[in-house]
């Protein structure tokens, strides 16, 4: 009898671990509707630092600096310096989502001197309407010393 009762307890303690295990693999991801909290201080390549906050690219892209591709940038939750208005710069349309708002990161992989550091288009964040900014992320005229090439 004591055997079945261990052989038992071992089954069902091996049942639980697979469901936590399961559980946390099968945890979804937090996508905020906009940005949130600190995500540090960044140093950019101009040697300014800046502080930043949390933002979530729903869809990976080019981070663009003066027309061109900085890098790219994964889909997920990445850091945003600031975010700024550029007019007669549309961002690419995504779906129905339609902007002129650029938020200013360092892409995950860089493409020229610039280390990965542009814009990256407000479209590709969750959270954002049409032609406004995203919620939760200051904007760049509010920061002192801030290089401004546009996208």
């Amino acid at each position: 009898m004591p055997r079945l009762r261990t052989t038992a307890r071992l089954a069902a303690a091996a049942l639980m671990a697979t469901m936590a295990i399961t559980a946390a693999v099968q945890a979804p991801a937090i996508a905020y509707d906009g940005c949130w909290g600190s995500g540090g201080a960044h140093q950019d390549y101009l040697g300014n630092t800046y502080g930043t906050a949390w933002c979530n690219a729903y869809t990976g892209g080019n981070v663009m600096a003066g027309g061109v591709s900085s890098g790219y940038l994964n889909a997920g939750n990445s850091w945003f310096v600031c975010q700024e208005q550029w007019v007669g710069y549309e961002n690419p349309h995504v779906g129905s989502a339609r902007n002129n708002y650029w938020l200013y990161t360092q892409a995950d992989t860089s493409t020229n001197s610039k280390h990965g550091w542009g814009w990256f288009p407000a479209t590709k964040i969750s959270g954002g309407g049409n032609y406004q900014p995203i919620p939760g992320l200051r904007n760049c005229g509010t920061i002192p010393i801030f290089p401004s090439p546009t996208p």
